[in-house]
C-alpha cells in the first residue's frame, strides 16, 4: 500500500466519522418528536450499515489485488 493510499484511505474515514458526528448531533438538537427522530437515526444507521458493507467488499478486492501481486512477484 503506497503512502497516498494510506492517506486517502485515512482522510475518507475522518470524513465520513466527522459527517456521521455532524448528522447525529443535528438530529439530536432538532426540535422535533422523538419518534421521528428515531426513525431518521433507524434509516441513517441503515445507510451506514450499506455504506460500510461496500467499503469492506471495496477493501476485500483491493487486499486480494495486492496479494495476488505480491505472489506474482515472489513466484
Amino acid at each position: 500500500m503506497t503512502e497516498g493510499t494510506r492517506y486517502t484511505g485515512m482522510s475518507t474515514a475522518t470524513f465520513f466519522a466527522g459527517l456521521l458526528a455532524g448528522i447525529g448531533t443535528g438530529l439530536l438538537l432538532a426540535p422535533q418528536s422523538g419518534a421521528r427522530t428515531r426513525r431518521q437515526l433507524h434509516s441513517l444507521a441503515k445507510d451506514l450499515q450499506e455504506e460500510t458493507s461496500h467499503m469492506l467488499g471495496d477493501t476485500k478486492t483491493s487486499i486480494g489485488k495486492v496479494i495476488e501481486h505480491g505472489k506474482s512477484l515472489a513466484g
